[in-house]
């Protein structure tokens, strides 16, 4: 009876300490809770990309359009824009002041990775009627030696790539006057310029107006097609060698009036090695999505194309844009599968440590645990031969050792493991209790009898 009693109180011990825990978990599960939310809220905001461009450029004109359409659509991805001066983008960029940057193929630096390919643009030279000279649609580079060359709206990339065309052509940089001009009025207006060049778009239409315009001010452009453009490339692989159809920029007359081989180089958005994979792959997955929107907004000006994923290309893909467009971008458990395992490893050894720390703090409860578990086995022994006088003793003896066994239990000391053991140990005692006085009551019925 003293040990169903002790057993009773204990068990409502027991009750009182899972309502703690429970109360304790609980607050472990708003914890939680609150955690959870406030990393939903991170991950749910919009991820906001700084972005450097060049000021008055058709390039920020591009950016600004997507800029402008991703916030509009609410994109997981939005654009901060920074305008800089001419050929600043990159550096800022380099600096840390930007996550992306809008650069050209042949200046861009070797440590750069694409993201994007905002438009293509090609180096356009022709020429005009030379007074004194016979009309000629031939393209005659020798005549250029000596002369002054008008770049319209040229910048030093322009000039740069001008000097590498006129150089494989056989024209000395040096032996010809290359001067910016800053409108059309200006250069086809000037007698003192036969020769004349400028950047654009392959498919904007305000390359095509620059030639109609030159027509209507001057003459009909007699276009110097490239013989060298592949040699070119070759030699700089960030340089493309490009056809222009007959026709492209009018027909009456013919502008071109044959098929034309020009250079061209592309405007990219690049970034650094620094940016995340997560991060490229979720800005290009949403330029991609709304790129229809964002070529309306600006048409005849950006075509907006993946770059290269191949390994040899000129200008690699940034591995994240790369794992897009290819399609092997890794699952959120791919990612992050091994903080997980990682976590239930680390859960384990604290358990363990836990376990073993307990052990440490109560090594004298251990043993004693271990001892009164003992006792009672050795009880169980001695029942079978006690005298009746000797049981009141035994029983005594093992009620007190079930209620303090079941006192350091509550109070965390010892395992659930050492309890169960202690619980067979009492088990065998009763066994043998019940089996002394199973054979008692038999010898007194054999005496009777």
């Amino acid at each position: 009876m003293a040990i169903k009693a002790a057993s009773r109180k204990s068990r409502r011990r027991r009750n009182e300490h899972r309502r703690k825990i429970l109360y304790a978990l609980a607050a472990a599960g708003l914890f939680v809770a609150m955690i959870a939310s406030g990393i939903l809220f991170v991950t749910l905001r919009p991820m906001t990309l700084r972005i450097a461009v060049a000021f008055s450029s058709e390039d920020a004109r591009i950016v600004e359009a997507i800029a402008r359409v991703l916030t509009r659509e609410r994109s997981s991805v939005r654009l901060s824009v920074t305008v800089v001066d001419q050929g600043q983008a990159q550096e800022l960029l380099s600096r840390g002041g930007a996550d992306l940057a809008t650069v050209r193929s042949d200046v861009m630096s070797a440590d750069l990775l694409s993201i994007a390919v905002l438009r293509k643009s090609a180096l356009f030279l022709w020429t005009a009627h030379i007074p004194g000279q016979k009309p000629s649609r031939a393209t005659e580079w020798k005549n250029l030696v000596g002369s002054r060359i008008a770049l319209l709206n040229g910048t030093s990339a322009d000039l740069a790539l001008l000097n590498v065309v006129l150089s494989s052509e056989g024209v000395p940089p040096n032996k010809v006057e290359i001067v910016p001009v800053g409108s059309m009025d200006a250069m086809a207006g000037d007698k003192s310029f036969n020769f004349f060049a400028t950047m654009g778009a392959i498919k904007s239409k305000a390359v095509a107006e620059i030639f109609r315009s030159f027509s209507r001010l001057r003459e009909a452009p007699n276009f110097l097609g490239l013989e060298t453009a592949e040699a070119i490339v070759l030699r700089q692989p960030t340089i493309e060698a490009a056809e222009i159809p007959k026709s492209a920029f009018g027909s009456n007359p013919a502008l071109p009036p044959e098929v034309l081989s020009v250079v061209a180089v592309s405007d990219l958005v690049v970034a650094g090695k620094a940016l995340s994979e997560q991060a490229a792959a979720a800005f290009s997955r949403e330029l991609f999505a709304h790129r229809q929107m964002i070529l309306r907004e600006i048409p005849d000006t950006a075509t907006i194309e993946k770059p290269s994923t191949e390994k040899d290309a000129a200008i690699p893909a940034h591995p994240g844009v790369a794992a897009y467009i290819d399609g092997t971008e890794r699952t959120f458990l791919e990612r992050y599968g091994d903080y997980f395992w990682g976590g239930i490893l680390v859960l384990s050894a604290l358990g363990s440590f836990g376990a073993g720390l307990r052990a440490f703090l109560y090594p004298d409860e251990q043993e004693n645990v271990s001892s009164l578990r003992d006792r009672v086995l050795d009880l169980a022994a001695k029942v079978r031969d006690s005298a009746d006088e000797d049981m009141v003793q035994i029983e005594n003896e093992i009620d007190h050792i079930v209620r303090e066994t079941l006192d350091k239990y509550d109070h965390g000391v010892i395992e659930e493991g050492a309890l169960t053991a202690l619980g067979i140990a009492i088990e065998q005692f009763r066994s043998a209790a019940a089996s002394r006085n199973f054979n008692k009551r038999r010898s007194v019925t054999k005496r009777t009898s």
